[in-house]
């Protein structure tokens, strides 16, 4: 059976890295919870798979946050992972439908609009680095090159896709970055250019066709030598509780949970996995003792 695994390694006889990572699993699990059209997952999904590999390259129990803050109807898309290859997301409006492009693909594009793409860094010594660009496309694959360039001076090539059956399953989801090393020579740039150009289909799709990542990476990267260095499980992972969501209840203060005690009962949902908590009377009255 096959498992959702990022893989980080060299090329080129080590004049370029790549990390490449497959998403199907993950991307399925959080369509199932968020019950997300075809066009929000794909917009989500090429989102954690982006926010995967950009935390691998973090340390410890840093994370990184991305966001879409675009004008199309998804209202913004949500992504945040650690080294640790756990991810999770969310867009504001999971059930847009909007029409396939002339090229039979979704518009991830004019589901996310236009507008600024946001990446913050929560680092080990507690500070929290923040770069914001524009978007270029709305596709996010070139939105988050566009912001390596720019923020990070880091020349990247960069694939994202995901594949949703008419049922609405996902059945292929991966990333794959390249990106030249100090020392790489204009024919090595050329080379990952023009493998990249020979791609016939979508990475989405050669996933989908494979048996596992190591075979994908193989139709990926073709006659290009390359070497595995690294392999780290990824999934979707929430870090929500209900004693974390205590906590929030208990910050509102007493006033904030008089007005849930009026009805008994409360129940809170986590924006980024869809899990539902419920919170008694009894329970409430207690959060209420703490608040004061």
């Amino acid at each position: 059976m096959q498992h959702d695994e990022l893989l980080i390694g060299t090329m080129l006889e080590g004049m370029a890295r790549w990390v490449a990572v497959r998403t199907t699993d993950t991307v399925e699990e959080a369509r199932r919870r968020h019950g997300l059209s075809p066009v929000a997952t794909a917009a989500l999904g090429r989102l954690m798979t982006g926010t995967l590999i950009l935390a691998s390259s973090l340390k410890g129990d840093e994370s990184i946050t991305l966001r879409l803050l675009g004008d199309g109807p998804l209202e913004g898309v949500v992504a945040v992972g650690n080294a640790q290859g756990e991810v999770r997301g969310y867009v504001h409006e999971p059930l847009v439908d909007l029409p396939l492009k002339v090229s039979g693909k979704l518009d991830v594009g004019s589901a996310v609009g236009r507008g600024e793409l946001a990446v913050s860094k929560s680092l080990q010594n507690g500070e929290v680095y923040t770069g914001v660009v524009p978007m270029v496309s709305g596709e996010i694959a070139e939105d988050l090159v566009q912001y390596l360039l720019t923020s990070e001076q880091i020349p990247s090539a960069l694939l994202l896709g995901v594949r949703v059956e008419k049922d609405y399953h996902v059945v292929g989801a991966a990333g794959l970055l390249i990106q030249p090393l100090p020392g790489a020579t204009e024919a090595d740039i050329q080379a990952i250019e023009n493998r990249i150009g020979q791609l016939g289909v979508g990475i989405s799709e050669l996933v989908a066709q494979s048996q596992s990542v190591d075979e994908m990476l193989e139709l990926l990267m073709g006659p290009l030598p390359y070497h595995v260095l690294e392999r780290r499980a990824v999934g979707f992972t929430c870090n929500c509780s209900k004693e974390r969501l205590s906590d929030t209840l208990v910050s509102i203060g007493k006033k904030g949970i008089a007005d849930l005690v009026s009805d008994e009962k409360a129940e809170m949902v986590c924006h980024f996995c869809n899990e539902h908590y419920q919170f008694t009377l009894e329970e409430l009255l207690q959060l209420s003792e703490q608040a004061e």
